[in-house]
């Protein structure tokens, strides 16, 4: 069993689906806040708790598209893989070491922490996938020159 030829990665045919849910929760998410103009105070739960599905949408589709195989994984794309892992890994010890400052200075502010929680790991992957297409959009238009 060589381990050099298995991989973490899903199927290209999941960056489909990983596509159709990011698609589906950011025109939800589009129509909840319309929605939210509309409705009573009373019934905000109902688009609370749909901005939550949404969200949990989004959060697979990020998860979707950062974890399938490119049409053609070789070398190179696993190089660019790794580069945007590393690069995204600096990016999270900085933020890391940012919020943390602003928490030591100004402490009691639960909502920042919360947020630290919630929204980091999720804007990291979306951080992740946009640096590795970059990547691979870079590499293609110098091939093409």
């Amino acid at each position: 069993m060589n381990m050099n030829k298995k991989s973490i990665l899903m199927p290209h045919a999941c960056q489909k689906v990983g596509w159709c849910l990011l698609i589906l929760s950011i025109l939800t998410v589009l129509t909840l806040m319309v929605l939210a103009k509309a409705v009573s105070v009373d019934n905000i739960d109902v688009v609370l708790n749909l901005s939550k599905g949404a969200y949990v949408a989004f959060v697979i589709a990020i998860f979707l598209l950062c974890l399938s195989r490119e049409k053609v994984e070789d070398e190179m794309i696993s190089g660019f893989r790794l580069k945007s892992i590393g690069i995204i890994a600096y990016v999270f010890f900085v933020i890391l070491l940012v919020i943390s400052a602003v928490l030591w200075l100004k402490p009691g502010n639960p909502y920042l922490s919360e947020l630290f929680l919630i929204a980091l790991p999720v804007l990291l992957f979306v951080l992740y996938y946009g640096l590795f297409k970059w990547m691979i959009w870079r590499s293609q238009k110098q091939q093409a020159l």
